[in-house]
């Protein structure tokens, strides 16, 4: 399968149940390079994951700071996901 036919079939109609806005490649990695920093990942390791030539391109580019309240959201987000029911 091609990448876009994976986005296409798969992700984006999954996303489109969570309604997070939009969903491409890029904001996927830029996700996945956010949840590594706070999951307590080393640069060093994230820029290995992502396949960045430089550490720099990981933390200038890709990743994104998050707030407290923004952290606390997601979590009850992915609870809700992964049990379907809402955490208080």
């Amino acid at each position: 399968m091609r990448d876009n036919n994976i986005l296409t079939r798969h992700i984006k109609p999954k996303a489109r149940k969570l309604n997070p806005g939009w969903v491409n490649w890029h904001v996927l990695r830029r996700s996945c390079v956010t949840w590594l920093r706070q999951a307590g990942v080393d640069v060093k390791d994230a820029q290995g994951i992502m396949r960045h030539s430089r550490a720099s391109t990981t933390q200038d580019v890709y990743q994104q700071l998050v707030p407290e309240s923004q952290r606390r959201a997601v979590q009850k987000l992915t609870s809700y996901v992964e049990t379907g029911r809402v955490v208080q």
